[in-house]
C-alpha cells in the first residue's frame, strides 16, 4: 500500500507499556518522522498508553482518538470524537496521532501490489533494553454473580421490588 521499507523491532523479552513505548521512541529518534500514527489501543494489554508515552519520550505533541485529519504548511488539524460532540485540535509537526475508527477507509492492495510487496525489505532490529516498570503479581477470575430473583411479572410486583432494593440491595 505504498510502503518502501519496514523496520521490525524484534525482542523476546517480556515488556510492559512503558518499556515498549521507550523502545519505539528510541527507534523513532533515529528516523525523525513528521507524523507518527498509532491505533487507538493495543490488543495485548488493551490499553491506550503507547501513543501518549511515545510522544512524551520524544517531547512532541500527541492527539488521541482522531477521526478526521488535515495537514497544510506544517499545521495539523485533528478532529476528535468526545462525549456529546466533536473537538477540533490544531498542532504542528512533528506530532503523534492515535487513530480512531473512521479516520479513513483502508485501501486494499491490488494483486500486483501484493506481489511487489514481497520484494520490499523488512529490516529486523533489536530494540533498546529498558527495565520493566510494572510487575503482574496475581491474576484471578472475577467473582461469580448471584442468581437473579424474579419478584413478579406485572405492576403488582413494584412495591416488593422497591422493598428489596431498599432493604436487601441497599441502593435506595
Amino acid at each position: 500500500m505504498g510502503i518502501d521499507k519496514a523496520v521490525l523491532l524484534k525482542d523476546d523479552t517480556l515488556r510492559d507499556s512503558f518499556s515498549i513505548a521507550k523502545a519505539l521512541a528510541e527507534e523513532l529518534k533515529t528516523i525523525a518522522p513528521d507524523m507518527i500514527f498509532f491505533g487507538k489501543q493495543s490488543i495485548d494489554y488493551y490499553d491506550e498508553q503507547i501513543p501518549g508515552l511515545v510522544a512524551e519520550f520524544l517531547s512532541i505533541p500527541s492527539v488521541s482518538a482522531v477521526v478526521k485529519l488535515s495537514f497544510a504548511d506544517s499545521k495539523v488539524t485533528c478532529e476528535r470524537e468526545i462525549e456529546g460532540g466533536r473537538e477540533v485540535v490544531e498542532t504542528t509537526v512533528p506530532v503523534v496521532i492515535s487513530a480512531q475508527k473512521g479516520l479513513n477507509e483502508p485501501r486494499y492492495p491490488s494483486l500486483k501490489g501484493i506481489m511487489a510487496s514481497k520484494s520490499k525489505p523488512i529490516e529486523e532490529r533489536q530494540p533498546v533494553a529498558v527495565p520493566v516498570t510494572v510487575e503482574v503479581t496475581a491474576m484471578q477470575m472475577p467473582p461469580g454473580k448471584n442468581a437473579g430473583k424474579i419478584v413478579g411479572t406485572d405492576a403488582t410486583a413494584v412495591p416488593e421490588l422497591v422493598r428489596l432494593l431498599h432493604e436487601e440491595a441497599k441502593v435506595i
